[in-house]
């Protein structure tokens, strides 16, 4: 193994976001809330996330409207599921994830169970990673693509969208 691919590994091994009371708990501006997604998502996350993405989430009710141009604690948990979750899954089916989970109370239960579960996930497939001879990485590798298409089928367990 490479030292580049053990550095690759290790950062994946501490792959995390912060802890719900870690994100701040104050009225945020556009900018604010941006800058800081930006800052909590791994290696600066997307960094294309911009203001006109996020207004279209909101007019697209996948993320709650903000209060008075504010954001809060819940939308940036929002945005570090939806940015991390973006590349993976369709932006219908995270809206779909995000309203089953409820109101503000199930975004915050929501955001710690993914949080657990994204720095479980990260340590784990880094640890098979470190363990694996080269065949075994190859049918990982197999695995992860296989476990892919396997969420478009969760993904459709989903409840649709409320239409108002």
């Amino acid at each position: 193994m490479t030292e580049t691919e053990k550095e690759m590994l290790d950062e994946l091994r501490q792959r995390s976001l912060p802890d719900w009371e870690e994100l701040p708990d104050l009225a945020l501006y556009m900018d604010q809330i941006l800058g800081l997604t930006i800052r909590y998502l791994p290696g600066g996350g997307d960094k294309t996330l911009t203001a006109a993405m996020v207004n279209n989430y909101v007019k697209q009710k996948v993320l709650p409207p903000p209060v008075r141009k504010r954001y809060g604690r819940r939308h940036l948990a929002a945005l570090l599921m939806l940015c991390t979750l973006k590349p993976i899954m369709p932006i219908a089916d995270i809206q779909r994830l995000f309203q089953s989970a409820g109101g503000e109370d199930g975004i915050q239960a929501m955001y710690k169970q993914f949080r657990e579960v994204y720095s479980q996930a990260n340590q784990l497939v880094a640890q098979l990673l470190t363990e694996a001879t080269q065949e075994g990485r190859g049918r990982f590798l197999l695995a992860a693509l296989g476990a892919r298409a396997a969420q478009d089928l969760a993904a459709a367990l989903l409840p649709a969208p409320e239409q108002k």
